[in-house]
């Protein structure tokens, strides 16, 4: 008789990996996406009434709500610089910048007054990035 074991090195399923998608993708076919774990990338504002992630700068300047997500932060947020040696102390150190975050995706939640084309809820990650 052949007896199999199972290796008590897998991962469990909480510790899942986002899915790396564009504002665009998200933006286009939000029932594809919805309630799941995503990775994105853009340029955030995290700013009073105004707290959300932009398909570009030139968005986010003039407030294009549509080409945007709103943001919710998780009570726990892993915050990484460009600078290792700099630990952001708050999310506002990230205000005005390009960066990618890891959340739930929700199409029907538009955040303030309704402006943005969904959210991206319980993010647990936020990374400064560079061109």
């Amino acid at each position: 008789m052949l007896a199999l074991s199972i290796s008590s090195t897998v991962a469990p399923v909480s510790q899942k990996q986002p899915e790396s998608v564009s504002i665009i993708r998200l933006i286009a076919t939000p029932e594809k996406y919805h309630g799941k774990f995503v990775r994105i990338e853009g340029y955030i504002h995290n700013q009073f009434e105004n707290s959300a992630i932009y398909l570009s700068k030139d968005d986010a300047d003039h407030l294009i709500g549509k080409n945007a997500l709103w943001v919710w932060y998780a009570e726990k947020v892993q915050k990484e610089a460009l600078d290792s040696k700099q630990e952001p102390d708050n999310l506002r150190y990230f205000d005005r910048k390009y960066v990618l975050i890891e959340g739930v995706f929700n199409k029907d939640d538009h955040g303030h007054l309704g402006a943005y084309s969904g959210s991206i809820k319980k993010v647990t990650r936020i990374m400064e990035t560079t061109r």
